[in-house]
């Protein structure tokens, strides 16, 4: 399995959706920096795509804001499709906890 436990900013909270009677949120992230230079694309900002589904679908929507910061746990899948020589990253979110809200 690919896990992930990571901070991630929130770039965007689009309005909720339903698919086969679940709420279900896709919004757009960033991870913070990597540091291996063995891949080279340190110090560049990482955009993921987040997708969270049931009751924490909701919570997002009514408590989270644009550039707040949360801790994140759940699945991280990776597509080779260069765009731009970046590949597409999904995080599907398991669980999701406040780190840092903007006011």
């Amino acid at each position: 399995m690919n896990n992930i436990n990571s901070i991630i900013r929130i770039l965007e909270i689009p309005s909720l959706k339903s698919q086969n009677n679940m709420p279900i949120i896709e919004f757009r992230a960033q991870l913070p920096y990597l540091r291996n230079i063995r891949i080279n694309i340190s110090k560049q900002n990482i955009v993921v795509n987040c997708i969270v589904r049931g009751e924490l679908a909701y919570d997002i929507v009514n408590y989270y804001r644009v550039n707040d910061y949360v801790l994140i746990e759940g699945y991280v899948s990776i597509l080779p499709i260069n765009l731009g020589n970046k590949p597409i990253i999904t995080l599907n979110i398991v669980r999701l906890y406040p780190f840092l809200f903007t006011f």
